[in-house]
């Protein structure tokens, strides 16, 4: 089956249906061959109304043999490596915080231990005066 369209600059022949991939008009879209001199015989994913006289058709394109998909998945791959990246640094500066926080607290727990045992050693020495 052949067809070309004077409205757009591509030509495709033998088309049939697939079901995995779907236009913008939410239909199967068809497996179509290009006869341009540029990619000939290359095949592309289009809309099943383009080139039917009188019915209004999607824009949609898209090389059959090409690595769009796969880009498009290693793309959001890697968003979410990045997005997952931030939440681990933002995790990393939430721990470093904790334990400057941690270490402020164990200084002053330190600091409170040292003034309770001079107490301590005060409170002794009198008391050791007092027993004399």
């Amino acid at each position: 089956m052949s067809s070309s369209s004077s409205s757009m600059s591509s030509s495709s022949f033998a088309k049939r249906t697939l079901g995995q991939a779907h236009c913008f008009c939410k239909v199967d879209a068809t497996l179509r061959y290009s006869c341009t001199p540029r990619n000939p015989e290359r095949p592309f994913l289009g809309c099943p109304k383009y080139n039917t006289e009188g019915l209004p058709y999607c824009k949609f394109f898209k090389w059959a043999d090409s690595n769009q998909e796969i880009e498009f998945h290693l793309q959001e791959r890697n968003n979410d490596l990045l997005r997952r990246e931030k939440e681990v640094e933002k995790m990393l500066d939430d721990v470093e915080k904790m334990k400057t926080e941690l270490r402020k607290r164990v200084d002053e727990i330190e600091k409170r231990e040292l003034v309770l045992s001079g107490h301590t050693t005060q409170m002794e020495t009198e008391v050791s005066h007092v027993n004399k």
